[in-house]
């Protein structure tokens, strides 16, 4: 394992972030590690907090069972959006009417399909050929679709617009003030301002009372970096990107080399 700094102590550790694919699961296998499921068994029974940190929706996760047999004490979902501590919501982050309003007329005039998540409920406007290879690519079924003519009355915590990098640029110039962040070749996920793991992660620290110093967390991907760069001790998983990489503070072995398990071990942390 990689050694990048000193900013975060082991034995002052009291809550772990956990990204979810590429990390605690297999990416569209969905296979867990019987090794993490060691790890975060260890990690209760020394009584530091365990705490989901993903872009997917609770519904996905348990629809289709993508976590068997884990429990957590919370979650930061959908990029930070919406976040709950012993099954409270503790943080809920909307696009405003105006910002929908926008966002309905690019997607309309262009013809693309998109994902809207709210608190209990998910669904696209249409499907086309971008959803369903994304889709596919992480093992996810593609939602249910639903017209989006009044849109701007919704409660929308994030969206996922399937677009490619010239629709991408053109979107933040239509609203600035939003949080964009590529997971595919053609898609993204798409958070109005104030969103963002690093956010969730700072509401789930208010409530539990520690700092961001308090906490170690593990994921792999560009919408992970935040998040790394924020916790005391980020890690980044040897399957993960560059920039997941760059920003973490270790970087452990693959997912499927006992990545978790084996940077617990060897920060000291269980």
């Amino acid at each position: 394992m990689q050694k990048r700094s000193d900013k975060g102590k082991a034995e002052n550790i009291k809550a772990a972030f956990f990204d979810i694919d590429g990390t605690l699961a297999a990416v569209k296998t969905h296979v867990i590690p019987e090794s993490t499921r060691k790890a975060l068994k260890m990690l209760e029974e020394k009584g530091i907090r365990r705490i989901l940190s993903t872009g997917r929706h609770p519904l996905e996760v348990e629809e289709e069972n993508i976590l068997p047999g884990l429990a957590f004490d919370g979650a930061v979902w959908l990029t930070g959006q919406f976040c709950e501590l012993d099954k409270k919501c503790i943080l809920q982050n909307c696009f405003s009417a105006d910002q929908l309003l926008l966002l309905k007329d690019f997607l309309t005039s262009r013809g693309r399909s998109c994902i809207f998540l709210e608190k209990d409920a998910m669904y696209c406007n249409l499907i086309d050929e971008r959803i369903l290879k994304e889709q596919a690519g992480i093992g996810t079924a593609v939602p249910p679709v639903r017209g989006i003519e009044d849109l701007e009355k919704r409660e929308i915590l994030q969206a996922v617009p399937f677009i490619d990098q010239a629709e991408e640029e053109e979107l933040l110039r239509l609203l600035p003030s939003c949080k964009l962040t590529r997971w595919g070749e053609g898609v993204v996920d798409f958070l109005p301002a104030g969103g963002g793991k690093e956010q969730g992660i700072l509401a789930v620290c208010e409530a539990l009372g520690i700092t961001p110093e308090e906490v170690i967390a593990f994921g792999d991907a560009e919408n992970d970096i935040s998040m790394l760069k924020l916790a005391g001790i980020g890690v980044a998983m040897g399957n993960g990107a560059d920039a997941a990489k760059d920003a973490a503070d270790h970087v452990t072995d693959p997912i499927d080399q006992d990545g978790i398990f084996n940077a617990l071990v060897r920060l000291g942390v269980i």
